[in-house]
């Protein structure tokens, strides 16, 4: 039998992590469980706008640092959590999957949530020290109209903290293409931050993905 995505899925249980059927709903208190009893916060677009529109308002250009920071914070609880949760479905933590399986669970975490198709991709990774990430369907470039600055840093900042709970070591990721821009994909590298420290000022050079991978 062949191991596909959807049969390590399968195996996992996340289907059922992801099953708002099996979700349990308190009307009076206002809160939601997965089955893994977990209280869920509802991540909606309204709320993701009006939130960029208050930064945006309160702290200018600083929005995006504000949102990587915001993501770094999210992305470490996420890995915890998942981690709680798997165990509680009876199975093994993230940092007991094989990497397969670990890139198979985060990509349909996040297309079952709605944030968008994330793509780790670590083919290039034992060559390179890099990890790449590709970002399409994104619910901040569906939110966040601004041609001027990339729109995901929030994913900047969860793909890090993944990351480095994985590696166990500190990681910091860098976006490197952005759909609100015209790219078909929002694209990130992701490596030890004193790699990445002049990605953004060779970026603003116009430096690609590509030639930014093949130099670092």
């Amino acid at each position: 039998m062949s191991i596909t995505a959807e049969s390590v899925l399968d195996r996992l249980d996340l289907d059922r992590l992801l099953n708002d059927s099996q979700f349990e709903w308190d009307l009076r208190q206002g809160v939601i469980f997965n089955p893994a009893k977990t209280r869920l916060c509802l991540f909606s677009a309204d709320l993701l706008s009006g939130v960029y529109k208050a930064l945006l308002d309160e702290a200018g250009e600083a929005w995006s640092l504000i949102f990587k920071h915001c993501g770094q914070i999210w992305g470490a609880r996420l890995a915890r959590r998942l981690d709680r949760e798997f165990q509680a479905l009876g199975q093994n933590t993230l940092g007991e999957l094989p990497l397969s399986t670990f890139l198979s669970t985060v990509r349909g975490y996040f297309a079952g949530h709605g944030w968008g198709v994330l793509d780790i991709e670590v083919e290039r990774a034992q060559e390179t020290g890099i990890v790449e990430a590709r970002f399409r369907e994104s619910v901040f470039a569906e939110v966040i109209r601004d041609p001027q600055d990339m729109v995901d840093p929030m994913m900047s900042g969860i793909l890090a903290s993944l990351l480095s709970h994985l590696a166990n070591l500190p990681l910091d990721c860098v976006q490197t293409t952005c759909i609100s821009r015209g790219a078909p994909a929002s694209r990130f590298l992701i490596s030890a931050a004193s790699r990445l420290e002049e990605v953004p000022s060779r970026l603003r050079a116009g430096a690609t993905h590509d030639e930014l991978v093949g130099s670092l």
